[in-house]
């Protein structure tokens, strides 16, 4: 709970000084070329596994985990940019009751290519987010699985070459099984079937930009 609370007070405190950012700094990016280091929360939407077992089915689902990463981006002009990035997270695996009852703690590592729409330039720049990739829990628990993604972003810079950023998205994930209505994984006690096709969560970070 205190890393959640710090997290939360982190985000809050970088997307002040962005608004800030915004009335004083006027100044464009110096240069197309950006690199981000970024951290935040990974936050899973609803249950995405059935667990079979000969007892029995219980739903098993992801905890909220922090997140960390690193993005490389290009603007391709005042309108749109392009952005290759790797997020890395440690949710556990739970079963979905209250309280939930941890299984496992998995590594989870997300790699995306993502387009920003960007609603206006100068020194505080909004933007949307649409791209794809692909959310890798490695082979014992799922492998790596098609990822689509839409969200809001802003970059407000406090120079020419250096912005914090705050960056909201929602993941579509794709459970990919080799047959129709084979298991995602299994392990000594049942197997891991997806509840639905699509799974959702909410990245919620903030980071530090240089442009160059």
């Amino acid at each position: 709970m205190r890393v959640r609370g710090f997290i939360g007070s982190s985000l809050a405190a970088l997307l002040l000084r962005a608004t800030a950012s915004a009335q004083t700094a006027d100044a464009s990016p110096h240069g197309p070329w950006q690199l981000s280091l970024f951290g935040g929360g990974w936050n899973a939407i609803g249950t995405a596994y059935l667990y079979r077992t000969p007892s029995g089915t219980a739903d098993v689902g992801f905890g909220n985990a922090p997140a960390f990463g690193v993005s490389a981006g290009l603007d391709l002009s005042r309108l749109a940019g392009l952005e290759l990035s790797w997020m890395r997270t440690n949710p556990a695996q739970q079963y979905a009751r209250s309280p939930p009852a941890p299984i496992r703690t998995v590594t989870m590592n997300v790699f995306e290519l993502d387009s920003l729409w960007y609603f206006r330039r100068g020194g505080f720049q909004p933007y949307g987010i649409f791209g794809v990739g692909g959310a890798s829990t490695g082979s014992s628990f799922g492998g790596t699985n098609f990822t689509a993604v839409v969200g809001l972003g802003v970059k407000a810079y406090l120079s020419r070459h250096f912005a914090v950023r705050v960056d909201v998205r929602a993941d579509a994930t794709y459970g990919n099984v080799t047959h129709p209505g084979a298991p995602a994984f299994c392990d000594a006690a049942g197997c891991y079937f997806y509840r639905s096709s699509w799974s959702w969560s909410l990245p919620v970070t903030a980071g530090l930009t240089y442009a160059f």
